[in-house]
């Protein structure tokens, strides 16, 4: 039971820092910097 416990807290953990990092990616992107990598994507 506590191996289960500790492996859901750990998923969890990771599951908010990669939406923390991805939030905080979101967030300090400069918008021409973003545009500019999606037009040379096509």
């Amino acid at each position: 039971m506590k191996t289960e416990t500790f492996l859901l807290k750990t998923f969890f953990l990771a599951a908010v820092l990669t939406c923390v990092l991805t939030m905080g990616a979101m967030v300090t992107t400069d918008p021409a910097h973003a545009a500019t990598l999606i037009a040379s994507a096509r």
